[in-house]
């Protein structure tokens, strides 16, 4: 990180696979459009994996037919947002951490390539949105990570130094948002990606998990 850690002013954080752990409805929600479109299919939970993290539509687009994305997005949210509640839990040292920042007046956001909407009823169903300024996703204006806009869009409402935001994801889509944002970033090994796959992209630091990070944080802030 070019700028010492102890200058960090604020923090933004990816969602799914960072903050919560929502893989078992976005699962079962892939499978139901499968089923509903009569495609003779199960998908592996490792093939869920493989192809979540960029924009819903793209990740439709490795299992079912071109023409018929529009149907599987339609399909894919009315199951998700059935089951998205009771299925995700805050991972370990989330809640926490929220919490420490907001008594702490650092200011925090989410930016997801999820759709906002659903995105924002996770944040306030796990207690996350006292301590958040932002909770930014599809939807909402800006083209989905890689791309940097989100990012943006968020620091200027954190109203926080570029270059002393940090960013805490879990997938290369979050580490090239961050380097085309021109903002330090942190890689956690707990959601679509393996740490090897992660360390090979060199973020600025990286932990085996958030519990990691938020002790490390903590100390620094």
């Amino acid at each position: 990180m070019n700028d010492s850690p102890r200058k960090l002013k604020g923090l933004l954080f990816d969602l799914d696979g960072t903050l919560v752990d929502s893989f078992r409805p976005i699962h079962s929600s892939f499978q139901a459009v499968l089923d509903r479109l009569g495609i003779d299919r199960t998908l592996s939970w490792q093939e869920m994996l493989s192809i979540v993290g960029t924009s819903l539509r793209d990740s439709l687009r490795c299992v079912v037919p071109e023409e018929k994305a529009d149907e599987g997005v339609r399909l894919f949210r009315d199951h998700y947002n059935r089951i998205v509640l009771e299925q995700t839990t805050a991972l370990p040292g989330a809640s926490e951490l929220l919490s420490e920042l907001r008594g702490r007046r650092i200011p925090a956001g989410i930016v997801t390539n999820k759709k906002g909407d659903a995105a924002r009823r996770i944040a306030e169903h796990l207690g996350f949105t006292p301590g958040l300024a932002c909770v930014l996703g599809e939807g909402d204006g800006f083209p989905e990570k890689p791309a940097p806009d989100m990012l943006h869009q968020a620091i200027r409402i954190l109203g926080t130094p570029p270059g002393q935001t940090l960013f805490v994801g879990d997938s290369p889509y979050d580490f090239q948002a961050a380097r085309r944002a021109e903002i330090p970033v942190v890689l956690l090994p707990t959601g679509t990606h393996a740490e090897e796959e992660l360390r090979k992209l060199e973020p600025d630091h990286f932990f085996p998990n958030l519990e990691q990070f938020g002790q490390w944080v903590l100390e620094i802030l």
